[in-house]
């Protein structure tokens, strides 16, 4: 897809896209930090707690009474971690959600593409530089420029005259990405 066919694209976020690009945007900025590290290691320090205590407290080498405490506040350790995730997932929905709420409210937007990023252009402009971005992605029927920082590029794949299209777009900015980290132009 070349840039003048982009430039043409006009498309306007449904209610439901709005709500689809938005949950992944939370999803994706709540798991930020790393699956493994955020959530897998306390769930396999709150098991290696609770198995360490019993086999401690089983054996006599600890009372059966300090064993008790040490499973209740493991517990309430990782119940307090828990809690915290939670929380954290539910401000990254409400913080994706207004800003996805925010370009889709715009109204209509139409997409331009250059050499050093994209630009979405209605009542309000937004821009994103291929060389801020993390990655471009087709998922669900909806294509995002993810960049390092912020909220991200969303187009709906029915934008586009076909779905080779839309591939063509999504190969062309993943390109212009690592275009720009390799320092080079990115190819249109």
């Amino acid at each position: 897809m070349s840039a003048t066919d982009a430039a043409r694209l006009a498309f306007e976020l449904t209610p439901e896209e709005a709500r689809i690009a938005a949950s992944r945007a939370a999803l994706r900025r709540a798991l930020a930090g790393g699956l493994t590290g955020r959530h897998l290691a306390p769930l396999a320090a709150f098991v290696l707690a609770m198995a360490f205590t019993a086999i401690l407290a089983w054996t006599g080498l600890i009372s059966s009474r300090h064993g008790e405490i040490a499973l209740l506040l493991a517990t309430a350790a990782f119940m307090i971690h828990r809690l915290w995730t939670r929380r954290r997932f539910a401000a990254a929905r409400r913080e994706s959600a207004a800003s996805i709420e925010t370009i889709r409210a715009a109204g209509p937007f139409v997409l331009t593409v250059d050499e050093k990023g994209l630009t979405l252009t209605g009542s309000t402009s937004a821009r994103w530089n291929f060389a801020d971005g993390l990655e471009a992605e087709d998922a669900g029927g909806m294509i995002y420029f993810w960049p390092k920082s912020g909220a991200p590029a969303v187009l709906p794949a029915r934008a586009f005259p076909t779905a080779e299209a839309a591939s063509e777009f999504v190969a062309m900015a993943r390109a212009g990405i690592s275009a720009a980290r390799a320092g080079r132009t990115a190819p249109l």
